[in-house]
C-alpha cells in the first residue's frame, strides 16, 4: 500500500482523546492518546497505544499502573498541552491555569478533573504492535459524568458530538390486540426481534393462529430467533415442524418498525423471507389481511 494514501486516509478515522497519566521514575506526567479504548468487559480492560520512547511508557513499566482520563469537549486546550510537549521538556501538569485533579483511590498517578471518564488501571499486559506499544490496564476504579460530553478528534481537528441520529424506523399504528401481543412477546425488551415468513399466492397470504398468555392472535408465521442461529435455516425448520411445505427465497427483508397504540410504543425488528407453498402442500392460503402491520411488511 502506498504510504501517501495511508497517511491521508488515517486522518479520517474518528476517535476520542484520552489523557494518560503516570507517576514513576520520571515524575508525574500526562500525555494525549487517541488510540485508547475498552477491550474487555470482564475483566474490565482498557488498551492504549504509546510510542516506545515515551516517558509515560517508562513510568508505567516501572510502577505497573496508570490513569486513563477521557477528555471532555471543553478540554481541547489540556489535550494540546498533554500532546504538544514531552515530559522531558516541561512539567505539563504544572502549567498555570490548566489541570485540576481528583483524589485517586488505588494508584499514585494523578487523576484529572472534569473528564468524561476517569479510570485507575493496574498494568495487565504490554506488547509491541507495529510502531507502537500496546499497554493494557485492568481497571481497579472508575468514575464518569454522564452530563459531560467527550471530545472528538478527526482530520487533525477537535469536534463536539452533534445531534442524535436515530436509525430509520417505520411508524405503524396498530390496534390494541396487535400492540398487546407484541408487547407481551417483547417481555420488557426495548427491541423485539422476530423472524418471519411471508408466504403468498396472488392476493392470498398465509396466516397462523397463535395462542399464548391466554391470548389468541393471527399473523404471518414467525418466531423469536435465538442469538447466533441462522435465521433462514431456523425458519425453515420451524415451518417444517409445523408441516408447512414452502420454498423460501434466501434474501432477507429487514423491516424496522415502531408499533404505536395511543401513547404507547414498541420497537420491533422483523427479518422476513418471502416464500411460496410447494406443490402438494395441504396448507391453505388465507385471504390477505387488511392490517396496518401487513401493509408495513409490503411497503
Amino acid at each position: 500500500m502506498e504510504r501517501k494514501v495511508a497517511d491521508k486516509a488515517q486522518r479520517h478515522f474518528v476517535t476520542g482523546v484520552s489523557m494518560i497519566t503516570s507517576n514513576g521514575y520520571f515524575g508525574k506526567n500526562v500525555m494525549a492518546a487517541e488510540w485508547t479504548m475498552q477491550i474487555s468487559y470482564d475483566p474490565l480492560l482498557i488498551a492504549t497505544f504509546l510510542h516506545e520512547s515515551s516517558i509515560t511508557l517508562k513510568n508505567i513499566q516501572k510502577t505497573k499502573e496508570f490513569g486513563v482520563n477521557v477528555a471532555s469537549e471543553k478540554q481541547s486546550t489540556l489535550v494540546n498541552i498533554a500532546g504538544g510537549y514531552s515530559g522531558s521538556e516541561i512539567d505539563k501538569l504544572k502549567v498555570n491555569n490548566s489541570f485540576t485533579f481528583l483524589k485517586s483511590k488505588f494508584i499514585k498517578a494523578p487523576i484529572i478533573a472534569n473528564c468524561t471518564i476517569n479510570a485507575e488501571c493496574r498494568l495487565f499486559s504490554i506488547k509491541k504492535m507495529g510502531d507502537h506499544v500496546m499497554v493494557v490496564g485492568k481497571v481497579v476504579a472508575m468514575r464518569y459524568d454522564k452530563t459531560i460530553k467527550p471530545l472528538l478528534y478527526h482530520t487533525g481537528r477537535y469536534y463536539q458530538i452533534g445531534d442524535l441520529i436515530e436509525p430509520f424506523r417505520q411508524q405503524v399504528r396498530v390496534n390494541k390486540s396487535t400492540f398487546k401481543w407484541f408487547s407481551k412477546e417483547a417481555d420488557g425488551k426495548f427491541i423485539l426481534k422476530c423472524n418471519g415468513a411471508i408466504i403468498k399466492s396472488g392476493r392470498k397470504v398465509l396466516f397462523l393462529k397463535y395462542t399464548k398468555n391466554n391470548m389468541n392472535y393471527e399473523t404471518i408465521p414467525y418466531l423469536k430467533p435465538k442469538r447466533g442461529v441462522n435465521y433462514l435455516q431456523s425458519l425453515q425448520e420451524y415451518l417444517k415442524n409445523m408441516e408447512i411445505d414452502v420454498r423460501l427465497k434466501p434474501e432477507p427483508i429487514m423491516k424496522r418498525l415502531v408499533l404505536e397504540n395511543k401513547n404507547r410504543k414498541q420497537r420491533v425488528n422483523f427479518v422476513l423471507f418471502e416464500g411460496t407453498i410447494r406443490n402438494g402442500s395441504s396448507r391453505i392460503l388465507l385471504e390477505k389481511k387488511d392490517s396496518e402491520l401487513l401493509k408495513a411488511f409490503y411497503s
